[in-house]
């Protein structure tokens, strides 16, 4: 007989099936053991039985959620394990820049059509692209000071330095065939190599799980957006990109060890193989900027073989006769190539500025009118710097520091210390931005308290109880609760500057970093340390100090929450969050970043409703935060035939207030109202509390629930209702009515 079935769709936290169908066994019927439906393995619970002992609290009118229940099939689709079931997650905190400007990437905003925005677009996504495949240069240079640098250049030309480690004395020895500089910077690069071999491995292990998972029934295929075809289907598309950005890393640990030997003698072999290599890193940049989703440059195989030749011939040269200079020097180029390098993503910052302004011209309704797509990458490179100094500080260091000695025997790059300046200066932005915050949190509570006692129809005084009338109640405990729900409520509301704040705190870290380049770069001068300033050096200094700090620590304490995240499941839910905002969108910038889990979840969840409907069953789709983005995806590519036959119940949802403001390409109010087109019935549930989950302006529930439900505890309770935000929307009496009504409108 056919069924209304209820499919849960869990947000961000990485639920399970245990969760969320309440259920200590439940049974899989579809997917595997790390994407999932399940159900009760015996019929759900109804109403309770009379003799059970009912709860007393303010969040009774969830029994009307179990109510409605009884009636359906309720099964619920777990795709946590995608994010945070595995320990092995918790080494994509290393990826996050990758992350970030894979992200930025979709934050295309939307304009008027015509020449300048078809132009505008085009450059946008060209950009977005090059600036993903910038970051996997800055790895891989970050990689080669450590090896090359620090270990094969500084630290094992000083005998009292390389014979101190002893891994490192076949290097260091004298009289050792590895002792000679080119010798030594040939077998260190192995380092940026390895680190490209694993970076390779983890991309074509993810690709083979998620990119290749095609749609197996009819998709609904339209002109832009979510429904373009081929949108969650990036299997060529990925493998092309890492072609290049392989590619990419080869010609960087050539140029790495080309460079020095070049910069001592500069003999006309040097030049012309820097030539050659240039021009192979130019054709792998074009062919970047070239790529489609759906169409390919001809001859990446031939441009990777190019590139592998060129780091043969760079080993070959490097090995050759030179003047090498003796110890005490930083690797001759290294610090001037790592300078261009953060010069080319400031010009390339500048032309997504050009774009956006271009597609946008100041679009209203946006997330800062659509220019928040070059914040975040700025962002991504400031993490991708970030890094690289904080593991060139630690790794220095621990080299640099032997015992009976003063002087510092490796010491990092010059761009070092304009990271140690720039992180001093960012944590005095937060500070400020911080107090700010809570400055105004605090006057806006202060302020709000009386007001939430006169919409409850509150009073500083309790119930009545039996034999004794009113019962005065504590009127700081009544202040503390009205203080609470201000609070919450204000602290949702620092969503909508969310762009403002980032861009405030990004904005210094690009200018100072222009102005480092330029400095740097037209006077060859060592960068901004102490004795490098006059007029301001005690700001200079503390700024300094205090970014070197930030920049050591920040090396051991990526490492530490790696680890315990590994260790600990509980951390890794935690960390599996940023996966699961980071990674919905596939890799179309950086192929290298964390794997798209929508690349397997859409196709999977359109699999599974067109089963369900083919069957004759209806379908109400609950999707909750992160949940109802997965929702909307998968009824967008659903065909007509099987949509009017699904409901959509969304709470706690993203889709307009976040995604809609910062991916609106895809997200737009035009989108979003195509979707209600579709579909016979959707409901949205959202809260003043919520800081995440907000209204729908195509659906038809515009008013918030009340959070919480009453301001004073029952008759049989004494602790205060919780504010619940983001959580438990169930609970709530009007989930369990718009449950009722979206299930009576796809019944049969």
């Amino acid at each position: 007989m056919p069924t209304v079935v209820e499919l849960m769709v869990h947000g961000v936290g990485g639920a399970t099936p245990t969760e969320q169908l309440d259920d200590p066994s439940p049974s899989r019927v579809s997917g595997d053991a790390t994407v999932g439906f399940y159900r009760h393995k015996s019929p759900p619970p109804g109403v309770a039985p009379d003799d059970a002992l009912l709860g007393t609290g303010a969040d009774v009118p969830g029994a009307r959620s179990a109510e409605v229940r009884s009636e359906l099939v309720q099964e619920a689709y777990c795709w946590s394990g995608l994010t945070s079931a595995s320990a092995s997650r918790a080494a994509w905190l290393i990826l996050l820049p990758f992350t970030l400007v894979n992200a930025g990437a979709w934050m295309r905003p939307i304009g008027p059509p015509g020449r300048a925005f078809r132009f505008g677009r085009a450059t946008h996504d060209a950009v977005s692209r090059l600036l993903a495949l910038s970051l996997t240069g800055t790895f891989l240079l970050a990689a080669g000071g450590v090896g090359m640098d620090l270990i094969g250049w500084q630290c094992a030309a000083r005998p009292e330095c390389g014979s101190h480690w002893s891994v490192l004395e076949f290097l260091a020895a004298p009289g050792s065939w590895a002792n000679p500089a080119g010798r030594r910077l040939a077998l260190t690069a192995l380092v940026p190599l390895a680190l490209l071999g694993l970076l390779w491995f983890l991309a074509r292990r993810s690709w083979v799980a998620y990119e290749s998972v095609r749609f197996r029934v009819d998709v609904a295929e339209g002109d832009g957006g979510l429904s373009e075809p081929g949108f969650w289907e990036g299997e060529y598309q990925v493998g092309r990109l890492r072609t290049l950005h392989v590619s990419l890393g080869v010609v960087t640990v050539a140029l790495m060890l080309t460079v020095p030997a070049v910069s001592v003698d500069g003999d006309l072999a040097g030049r012309v193989l820097m030539g050659v290599i240039i021009g192979v890193l130019a054709l792998v940049v074009g062919a970047t900027a070239a790529q489609g989703s759906t169409r390919g440059i001809p001859g990446l195989s031939l441009l990777r073989l190019a590139a592998f030749g060129v780091l043969v011939a760079s080993v070959v040269y490097v090995l050759a006769p030179h003047d090498w200079p003796g110890p005490g020097h930083r690797l001759p180029g290294y610090g001037t190539l790592l300078m261009l390098w953060v010069a080319g993503q400031l010009v390339l910052l500048l032309v997504s500025l050009v774009a956006v302004t271009l597609i946008g011209r100041g679009s209203s309704g946006q997330m800062l009118r659509g220019f928040i797509a070059p914040v975040f990458a700025a962002l991504a490179l400031f993490f991708g710097i970030a890094y690289s100094a904080a593991v060139l500080t630690r790794v220095s260091d621990w080299l640099g520091h032997v015992e009976g000695t003063t002087e510092m025997l490796a010491r990092p790059p010059a761009v070092v210390s304009w990271a140690a300046v720039a992180f001093g200066m960012e944590i005095v932005l937060i500070v400020l931005l911080v107090l700010f915050l809570v400055v105004r949190l605090t006057l806006r509570v202060r302020r709000g308290w009386s007001a939430v006692l006169t919409e409850y129809d509150a009073v500083p005084t309790g119930p009545s109880t039996p034999d004794s009338g009113p019962v005065a109640e504590v009127s700081s405990r009544a202040r503390g609760q009205a203080k609470k729900i201000v609070r919450m409520r204000e602290i949702a509301t620092l969503t909508e500057s969310a762009g403002r704040s980032l861009a405030l705190l990004i904005a210094p870290l690009v200018l100072l970093g222009a102005y480092g380049v330029v400095t740097t770069l037209t006077s060859w001068a060592t960068p901004p340390t102490p004795a490098t300033y006059t007029a301001h050096s005690g700001v200079v200094t503390l700024l300094y100090n205090v970014g070197s700090w930030v920049v050591g620590v920040t090396a051991v304490g990526l490492v530490t929450l790696v680890w315990q995240a590994y260790r600990n499941e509980a951390l890794r839910k935690v960390v599996g969050v940023l996966w699961d905002l980071g990674t919905f969108w596939p890799r179309a910038a950086h192929p290298l970043a964390p794997p798209c889990y929508g690349e397997r979840c859409v196709p999977e969840l359109v699999a599974r409703i067109t089963q369900l409907t083919e069957q004759g069953h209806g379908v109400v789709v609950s999707g909750h935060s992160q949940g109802s983005v997965l929702a909307a995806a998968t009824l967008l590519k659903l065909p007509e035939s099987q949509a009017s036959r699904v409901a959509l119940l969304t709470h706690g949802s993203p889709l307009q207030r976040l995604y809609g403001r910062f991916f609106p390409a895809y997200f737009s109010g035009v989108q979003l109202e195509q979707l209600a087109r579709r579909l016979p019935w959707w409901r949205n549930l959202w809260r003043l509390t919520d800081p995440i989950g907000g209204p729908i302006d195509p659906v038809e529930r515009h008013e918030p629930l009340r959070d919480p439900v009453q301001f004073f505890p029952t008759v049989h309770e004494v602790a205060y209702p919780p504010v619940r935000w983001h959580l438990d929307y169930p609970l709530d009496r009007a989930y369990g009515d718009e449950l009722s009504a979206a299930a009576a409108a796809v019944r049969v």
